[in-house]
């Protein structure tokens, strides 16, 4: 039986930088130290089993429940939150480019849209029972060693069998219990996170943002840090590369999505951007179309 290109298949980076696979994760740390919040450009379907504390979705902040299952959209802003060491964190996730979505959809559904929708109503998170929250962690372990076996029919099984989880969180949206009720956080951090997020590509500094929120600078840096586990720079120049590297897929200029993005010297833009992920924008934009 013919072999199917590598980077077709589960491996660490298929998602990252335009890629258009599946992935499937099962882990537990007995200790966790480190959880940033981020985004990225494919969707995740994420199971909360144990030992976490608080998971935010955008400016929401959820207190995590065994079998709590989560739909984060691509671009959104997301990730952990604690206030001491995560231990015996177990957990799993699928990752789903928009491609394989459309594919996973059989022309009878646009699932792109479909969980877009149930993001823009605030359907975020979903309450499981301990048998569906089972049926979850054995579809990606399922997945996951079909996509180690690295031939046709193997993936064919693993695209069946994702196919069937996300016919399942379909299911969710109608009949499961929709997690709305959020963590009583910081009023003030949590007004920030908004006005961050709507506002990130406009000049913005630390201290202009106490003042205008009424806090102090030592402050607002110390319970930002603590929500986010970055602080306010980083989490404004993250926004405005994810936004970059989003735009890269038009066909606007290197120089306007820089300034479109918030970077008022292109110079400044290019530095930043190498350092945060190891290539120049257009290496990067040339490796994206490449997946195209």
């Amino acid at each position: 039986m013919s072999q199917i290109p590598r980077e077709t298949f589960l491996n660490p980076t298929s998602l990252h930088d335009g890629g258009r696979g599946i992935e499937a994760f099962f882990n537990h740390s007995d200790v966790l130290t480190q959880g940033e919040y981020h985004c990225h450009d494919y969707y995740e379907f994420y199971i909360h089993l144990s030992g976490g504390q608080y998971y935010g979705i955008g400016e929401k902040l959820y207190q995590l429940e065994p079998n709590q299952l989560f739909v984060i959209p691509p671009y959104v802003m997301h990730g952990l939150s604690f206030d001491s060491p995560l231990i015996n964190y177990e957990r799993g996730f699928f990752n789903v480019s928009t491609e394989a979505l459309r594919v996973l959809g059989f022309g009878q559904l646009d699932l792109d849209r479909f969980f877009r929708s149930c993001a823009s109503m605030g359907y975020y998170t979903f309450q499981l029972s301990r048998a569906e929250g089972e049926r979850c962690v054995a579809s990606i372990k399922r997945v996951r060693e079909l996509l180690g076996e690295r031939d046709e029919l193997s993936l064919y099984y693993s695209y069946g069998e994702l196919s069937s989880f996300l016919a399942f969180v379909c299911g969710c949206e109608q009949k499961s219990r929709v997690v709305t009720d959020t963590v009583g956080q910081d009023a003030v951090i949590s007004e920030v996170l908004t006005y961050i997020n709507a506002n990130y590509t406009q000049s913005m500094k630390v201290a202009e943002l106490a003042r205008r929120f009424g806090v102090s600078v030592s402050y607002l840096s110390r319970e930002f840090a603590k929500l986010t586990h970055r602080s306010v720079y980083e989490y404004i120049l993250y926004c405005r590369i994810a936004l970059a590297k989003q735009l890269m897929r038009s066909e606007l200029s290197l120089n306007a999505i820089a300034y479109q993005c918030g970077f008022g010297d292109y110079s400044n833009f290019l530095r930043l951007f190498g350092k945060m992920e190891g290539v120049s924008p257009s290496a990067y934009r040339r490796k994206l179309r490449g997946r195209e």
